[in-house]
């Protein structure tokens, strides 16, 4: 049996991946409304009743905003740092099944077993995943402002890889954005540039890697037609013209790809 990815949207209006198999599921993120989430979800061929559990990566709206409602309807536990469900309680964001779990652990969700580990971003308690089942590795990090040696690690010789390519430095600069804005999104715990994504997969895709997904991509200070150009001749220089690239947008899932 493979292992399926289906990104449902990604961006800072909202942010929900798809990860299962021909039997169940699970949700990491779950940024979109109930409403929107379940129609996704349906869009994509996929039964929401086979969806065992909701994964939080951080407490940032474009993450949570349908989490509650979402976990609610479909009575499945969510899954969540102690740090994250306290924001999230006290934001009325969190469903009335809750899991903890402690950053840098692994747990299991069915077949899944999952491998939270913390990313730097401005948040609570934010971490980034590594989710495994039947011999295949997704490794997701949606929200970080750089690439340290964790990350790295974690990320590295995954099957399929989804990650952050939120903005273009010079176009976040010369963005009408406020000036605490452009600082936040630029530094360390901020988002990740096209440069230092694309520059990590020379570090980050092995043998292994079959698949890399760019997200987050900033509306207005990025261009999914320069990720795009910039990531494949960054493939192609390192001998990995096999990989498929897929840049996924705010208002529209992804294909599902299958990794086994």
């Amino acid at each position: 049996m493979g292992l399926g990815i289906t990104i449902l949207g990604s961006g800072s209006r909202g942010n929900a991946i798809l990860v299962h198999n021909e039997r169940n599921a699970i949700l990491v993120d779950a940024g979109f409304s109930r409403k929107e989430l379940l129609a996704r979800i349906s869009a994509c061929g996929i039964d929401p009743r086979t969806i065992r559990a909701l994964v939080i990566s951080h407490e940032h709206g474009d993450h949570v905003n349908g989490a509650r409602l979402f976990s609610d309807e479909l009575n499945v536990p969510t899954y969540v740092t102690f740090k994250t469900a306290t924001r999230l309680e006290a934001a009325r964001k969190l469903g009335k099944k809750k899991i903890l779990f402690e950053t840098g652990t692994m747990f299991d969700i069915g077949e899944f077993q999952v491998r939270a580990f913390s990313v730097p971003h401005d948040a609570a308690d934010p971490v980034g995943f590594v989710i495994n089942s039947d011999g295949a590795r997704i490794g997701i990090a949606t929200d970080l402002g750089h690439i340290n040696s964790l990350c790295a690690q974690r990320l590295r010789d995954c099957d399929a890889l989804v990650l952050e390519s939120n903005h273009d430095v010079e176009m976040q600069q010369r963005s009408e954005r406020s000036p605490s804005l452009k600082q936040r999104v630029l530094g360390r715990h901020g988002h990740l540039s096209n440069d230092d994504a694309i520059s990590a997969l020379e570090q980050l895709v092995t043998e292994r890697t079959k698949i890399v997904f760019l997200v987050h991509l900033s509306s207005d200070c990025n261009e999914c037609d320069l990720v795009l150009r910039a990531a494949r001749s960054k493939l192609d220089g390192i001998g990995r013209k096999d990989v498929q690239l897929a840049v996924v947008l705010q208002d529209k899932a992804s294909q599902t790809f299958w990794v086994s």
